[in-house]
């Protein structure tokens, strides 16, 4: 199976992974009175609406221009990389708010076995897909299916968590502590949402420094320029300039090789063929590199 395929398989795991756990997690949030697990579900609304516009976008990645995108569609992938960090930062806002309003109105009483039986399905369906989709992001190099993987390592998390804090209200029930059962629904949902912030954060950041096109790690450069100048001799280039720009999964690297004076080149076909092969040098650092060699001749 090539890897593209692989790709639109993992995504498409994931969809129907979200259309059952929203299904089930509105349900169970109707008929368990939670907040938190409302908050579950609208997160999973989410990464369901995330993956179908990025089961789009792994298609046009493997187009490699089209006539109104004569570079390709690279910047897309960050583009929804930012997409999926704000509408994850908006729903972790907005029910921040809404739990501290519940808190302040009393709390609310939930149906605990209601909620027990959604949380044990729900740690199962998540943890599973979180394994098969960081399988296929390793074998993919996909930061879609990354991202996805993320997402329900996420929501795993949080299930696990809130199905423990539920558990625990069977303990204080009856107890001296028995008054806090009503907040903790709504204070659970707040620990989360501060535990959680960082993630949208960290998607949002991703998105925007792809987006402009910021350097890729230093490291990588310092690697590729070591490659480089490894075969100087081989060559015959004296220095070498590298820029390079992430731009999602791929990073676009123009290489600058500079030849002293007495350089020559008979004819185009020759000096394309040099081109080329230091394309491939570089291109065997990775699979997702766009190269392109400049040649220049100090004087």
């Amino acid at each position: 199976m090539e890897l593209k395929y692989k790709e639109s398989f993992a995504l498409k795991l994931s969809i129907y992974g979200s259309v059952i756990m929203a299904i089930t997690g509105i349900i169970a949030s109707i008929f368990g009175n939670s907040i938190s697990l409302l908050f579950d579900a609208l997160y999973t609304i989410i990464a369901m609406s995330i993956s179908l516009a990025g089961l789009r976008i792994a298609k046009l990645l493997s187009i490699k221009y089209s006539p109104r995108f004569n570079f390709g569609y690279y910047s897309f992938e960050p583009l929804f990389v930012l997409i999926n960090g704000l509408m994850l930062m908006a729903l972790a806002v907005s029910l921040f708010v809404s739990s501290i309003q519940s808190i302040l109105d009393g709390g609310r009483i939930i149906k605990l076995e209601v909620v027990t039986e959604y949380l044990l399905f729900s740690v199962i369906v998540c943890g599973s897909l979180t394994i098969i989709l960081k399988y296929y992001s390793k074998l993919t190099k996909s930061e879609i299916v990354h991202t996805e993987s993320i997402n329900w390592l996420l929501d795993a998390l949080i299930s696990v968590v809130v199905l423990l804090v539920f558990l625990m209200s069977l303990v204080i029930d009856g107890t001296q502590f028995g008054f806090l059962i009503p907040f903790l629904d709504p204070g659970i949902t707040i620990i989360l949402i501060i535990c959680f912030i960082y993630q949208p954060y960290k998607l949002i950041k991703s998105g925007v420094m792809d987006l402009l096109r910021a350097a890729p790690p230093k490291k990588m450069l310092d690697e590729i320029k070591e490659k480089l100048f490894s075969n100087k001799q081989k060559y015959g280039f004296v220095d070498v300039t590298v820029l390079a720009a992430k731009t999602g999964r791929t990073t676009l690297i123009e290489v600058e090789l500079y030849f002293d004076k007495s350089f020559e080149i008979k004819t185009m076909e020759l000096l394309d063929s040099l081109k080329n092969n230091i394309k491939s040098e570089i291109e065997t650092y990775s699979q997702n590199l766009n190269v392109k060699v400049n040649i220049n001749c100090i004087k």
